[in-house]
């Protein structure tokens, strides 16, 4: 081809022109996807608004191990709620605050595990974000709780958390002010209310709080005075006492009124045999006691006591941990030393009634003596105050007769002289040896009739063993004991 010329570069430029427009034409790879923004609450907890307030949890995990994160991060966030709530498991925390605890933050993770508000109202994970990295990944988890619910769940854990040690230190409290006012019965209630609550708890120094107050409780005891306004009264059987038995309630010199007091007196049964009555009593605005005694149902010496009631108060110590009763113990010793002791006696009328008295003593052979029994019995009703004197009758008529013809007989000799006559046999039951001494047992049927009706006033059946040198001795013994002790003292009290 003549006339052209082949030029090297002008062949080198345009190929490099058709690869620059190929190139041109295909296109440049893209560039690879950018990694989604973090937002902002995972820098950043939200501020609370009308409605909710906020709570993030955040941790890293390996690649692969999201869900092991997730866990963490959920653990994280019930933190910061925890936080919030503000309560600490301490050594004075109960059981039952324990468990309300771990029952509130299990509730939480189920919650957020499955991401409802069934378990814990109020309550959910609102947004989740993660954060791939190499050989790794990070898990946010936005939790958000209703204020208003939040704050309930505070108050409450914070009731059950306060509550054993408001048990123990409110009354405790109170029974200080109590006792500075001068009620002292009060104040030991609430030291006893206060002491009870202790014995049974898991606090921390339970041993020591409950001694603390049992001994505020003895101390406000120990303050308390109790005065009889008069005493040895005299009444008769069958009739009320001219005046009621009184006694005061003090502290500090004060007159105490509402204090509970129990009075005690002796009572006699259906049976005849003595039991006590108790009647239940406060004390009014003047800390008077006044007890209006039912009338008397025997004859003799007596006592009534007053005493101060605070059984109530005690009741909740029973059943207590064992380590504590010698304390318990001290504390009724306390309360049981608030008492008066009132004397008394039932004088029968029977003392201004003239009496005459004939024993027969029978011995082991039937030999009929008038003399020990007689003159024994004789002396013991006139120590207690009766008009009587021996009966000036021949004492084998006593032994002898029945009581229809005994009746008949002493009515007619006694007639004018007296208008009752107290009569019997006194018997030897037996004798014994015993390492050279004799015991005699000598038995005693007594009666005692009224010579105007014939009535049977008195009917007993006694016996009485003692020990002397001689057979003799042992049996005088033992009649002088019928005559004036078994027998005599029975005739005193009960004779009407």
């Amino acid at each position: 081809m003549r006339g052209f010329k082949f030029n090297r570069g002008i062949v080198l430029g345009a190929v490099t022109l058709i690869l620059s427009v190929f190139s041109s034409c295909v296109g440049a790879p893209a560039p690879a996807e950018s990694a989604p923004k973090a937002p902002g609450w995972t820098m950043e907890t939200p501020a609370p608004d009308a409605t909710y307030t906020y709570f993030v949890g955040n941790a890293d995990g390996l690649e692969g191990e999201e869900a092991k994160a997730s866990d963490t991060a959920t653990a994280n966030m019930i933190s910061e709620i925890m936080r919030y709530i503000g309560v600490t498991i301490t050594a004075e925390s109960t059981a039952t605050a324990k468990s309300t605890l771990d029952e509130f933050q299990a509730d939480l993770v189920q919650t957020v595990r499955q991401s409802s508000t069934s378990r814990m109202s109020g309550f959910q994970v609102s947004e989740k974000f993660k954060a791939e990295r190499k050989g790794g990944i990070t898990v946010y988890l936005l939790g958000r709780f209703e204020t208003k619910a939040l704050e309930a769940e505070r108050r409450r854990i914070a009731a059950v958390f306060q509550e054993k040690l408001d048990a123990v230190a409110k009354p405790e409290a109170e029974a200080r002010s109590l006792l500075m006012d001068g009620n002292a019965v009060a104040a030991a209630r609430k030291f006893i209310e206060a002491a009870a609550a202790a014995s049974g708890s898991d606090i921390e120094n339970a041993a020591i709080k409950f001694e603390r107050n049992i001994n505020g409780a003895k101390d406000a005891i120990s303050r308390i005075v109790m005065e009889k306004l008069n005493d040895k009264l005299e009444g008769k059987p069958g009739t009320p006492f001219a005046e009621a038995f009184k006694a005061i309630v003090k502290v500090g010199g004060e007159a105490l009124g509402g204090i509970p007091v129990t009075v005690s007196h002796p009572s006699k049964l259906a049976s005849g045999r003595m039991s006590t009555k108790s009647v239940n009593l406060v004390s009014d605005k003047e800390g008077l006691v006044q007890f209006v005694h039912p009338n008397p149902d025997f004859v003799g010496k007596a006592t009534l006591t007053m005493r101060l009631d605070l059984s109530s108060a005690t009741e909740p110590l029973y059943g207590i941990p064992d380590k504590y009763m010698s304390m318990v113990a001290g504390l009724e010793d306390e309360i049981s030393a608030k008492r008066v002791v009132f004397e008394y006696s039932v004088l029968s009328g029977a003392r201004k009634i003239p009496t005459m008295v004939l024993i027969a003593d029978i011995d082991v052979s039937g030999k009929v003596s008038a003399g020990t029994s007689s003159s024994a019995l004789v002396a013991a009703l006139a120590s207690n105050g009766f008009m009587v004197n021996a009966a000036p009758l021949a004492v084998e008529d006593i032994a002898a007769k029945d009581d229809n013809a005994i009746y008949e007989s002493v009515k007619a000799a006694l007639a004018g002289k007296t208008e009752r006559f107290v009569y019997g046999t006194t018997r030897v039951l037996g004798v014994k040896d015993d390492k050279g001494q004799k015991i005699a047992t000598v038995s005693a049927d007594i009666k005692v009739i009224e010579l105007a009706t014939g009535r049977i006033l008195y009917a007993a059946t006694k016996q009485a063993s003692t020990v002397a040198a001689s057979e003799q001795q042992a049996v005088e013994s033992a009649r002088r004991q019928l005559g004036q002790k078994t027998i005599g003292e029975d005739l005193a009290s009960n004779l009407p």
